[in-house]
């Protein structure tokens, strides 16, 4: 090959990396702008929602990711009752339920700080490493926790423990169910963000004039049931409570897809906390 053609060879090369580069820049600002451009939709609907006296704390407009998962509701849990101590436990439709013969006193403004250790212990609960205190479903009469999954958590009553308290405000019982075999069953793909998911809701009309979203929360729960399995996605559980009503409405999206999942409305007293960021596990 002679030096005129080595000569050749190099500009095409260049060119080539040029128009590369090019399309790259193009294609960064071309992102950038219809960033921006959602940025600002998002912003305009979020005063919308604001005019129409719907308070909402700080959203956020991070995404994340999340697969499809399986689960099962076998009842391995009442297998492994035999380490429990001083308490009295049965296994009944599936799940535990056992009252402590000593009640457990607790600090009522921060309870994890005392009932964590005591999930480490097998004796208290089975396998209480793979639950978390949760706030949001936690009131004056009960404290919650959930159980763990892809470092995130499942929203389910088949896959939480409820400590339920005395008169004196001390835990005298609970109840605990628990989902085994949690398996992948596709890659990973993005969520929406919190931002966007409160938006839809809105625009769907699931959130009605003068309310306030108590709290968000980005969980998996069960899309549907297939033999003896539930298959989970990643799913935004908003909490909404109107102003002239004590109830709260439990709403679901997809957070794959953004589409409402239906849910039954929950009434009870929930936390009265109006959600500031993500909260995702």
């Amino acid at each position: 090959m002679n030096f005129k053609r080595i000569q050749e060879v190099f500009l095409l090369a260049f060119i080539i990396l040029d128009v590369f580069l090019v399309l790259m820049i193009v294609q960064n600002r071309n992102m950038q702008t219809e960033n921006t451009n959602q940025s600002s939709a998002n912003a305009t609907i979020v005063k919308e929602m604001r005019r129409d006296e719907i308070s909402v704390g700080k959203l956020s407009n991070k995404r994340s990711s999340g697969y499809y998962i399986s689960a099962t509701n076998d009842g391995n849990l009442a297998n492994e009752m035999g380490n429990l101590r001083n308490q009295d436990a049965r296994f009944e439709n599936g799940a535990v339920v056992s009252t402590l013969r000593t009640p457990v006193q607790f600090d009522d403004r921060n309870p994890q700080n005392t009932i964590d250790p005591l999930m480490k212990k097998k004796s208290f609960v089975i396998n209480g490493d793979d639950y978390e205190y949760d706030p949001n479903q936690s009131n004056s009469s009960k404290i919650v926790y959930i159980q763990k999954a892809m470092t995130s958590t499942l929203m389910d009553n088949n896959a939480k423990i409820t400590f339920n308290l005395d008169e004196d405000g001390d835990i005298k019982s609970y109840t605990q169910t628990a989902l085994t075999n949690i398996k992948i069953l596709h890659e990973s793909a993005e969520t929406i963000s919190q931002e966007r998911a409160l938006i839809w809701l809105y625009q769907y009309n699931e959130i009605p004039n003068n309310s306030k979203v108590l709290w968000t929360r980005r969980a998996y729960t069960k899309l549907l049931n297939i033999k003896n399995n539930g298959v989970y996605i990643p799913t935004w559980v908003i909490a909404i409570q109107t102003r002239n009503s004590k109830d709260v409405s439990i709403r679901r999206i997809n957070a794959f897809t953004g589409s409402v999942l239906k849910t039954e409305n929950v009434q009870g007293n929930f936390k009265n906390k109006i959600t500031s960021g993500m909260e995702d596990n």
